[in-house]
């Protein structure tokens, strides 16, 4: 009989209380977020909005996510093309892709961002817009398509944090700096979108939440604990020496 996992029951018990205090949070303290938002406006406007460094920043940042998702898409038909004979399972390279679709462009983008209406923050009456403030989970009509609740870039680095993490948490020697390296990055694609006025902090908050329950669902339901350990540089190099082998033994003979 298969012993349950306590660490990942604790993870599961743990992020779905702090998603439901979070939400709790904004909901009863809407104001929460014109508060933080303020804080970043100065002299009319978003200062950062127009900084050129913060700019390249976000688009390296973009550049990484959508490279993170083909890196796992090459991945997948790397393993499929290895067959059996692969060292590292598929699952691990799909997991990934799985996690990113379902997520940030699933769930954020095309359910959240596109039907609960919410503006952004440059765009409502406190911050020199024309357009009613919302707070977070409430439906509304100010803003058609592509609004601000919840944050699809700072959803989507925050996966590619999660899952960079969980699938290489067991194999990692300086766990604790991969660990700082990961939550800087989440929070720099999360930040960067609060300062320019393109998000609520709600909003880059709870979609890092909804993506990381997202990866624990996939975690689980994929049975990801029980793989990610051959997901090392020796099964890697095992793999690539399988695929060259694989396409001299195809290649057409003169």
């Amino acid at each position: 009989m298969k012993q349950p996992d306590i660490l990942l029951r604790k993870i599961t018990i743990t992020l779905l209380f702090a998603t439901l205090v979070v939400s709790a949070v904004f909901v009863l303290f809407p104001q929460l977020d014109i508060y933080i938002s303020g804080l970043f406006w100065r002299d009319g406007g978003f200062a950062a909005g127009i900084n050129p460094v913060l700019d390249s920043i976000r688009i390296f940042l973009i550049r990484a996510m959508w490279l993170f998702m083909l890196l796992s898409l090459l991945g997948i038909g790397f393993a499929a093309f290895l067959g059996k004979n692969r060292n590292i399972p598929l699952r691990i390279w799909a997991y990934p892709f799985v996690v990113s679709l379902a997520g940030p462009l699933f769930l954020v983008n095309t359910v959240l961002k596109n039907n609960w209406g919410r503006a952004r923050p440059v765009s409502i009456r406190e911050f020199g817009g024309e357009l009613d403030f919302t707070p977070a989970y409430y439906l509304s009509d100010q803003c058609i398509t592509n609004c601000s609740f919840t944050s699809g870039e700072g959803g989507a680095i925050a996966t590619v944090a999660i899952v960079t993490g969980v699938l290489l948490w067991r194999n990692v020697k300086w766990k604790w700096l991969m660990f700082w390296g990961l939550t800087t990055l989440a929070v720099l694609g999360a930040g960067l979108r609060v300062i320019k006025g393109r998000h609520f902090f709600s909003d880059t908050l709870l979609s890092a939440l909804f993506c990381a329950l997202i990866a624990l669902f996939f975690y689980w339901w994929m049975d990801i604990g029980k793989h990610r350990s051959k997901l090392t540089l020796t099964n890697l190099k095992a793999d690539f020496r399988l695929f060259g082998q694989r396409l001299r033994r195809n290649a057409p003979r003169k």
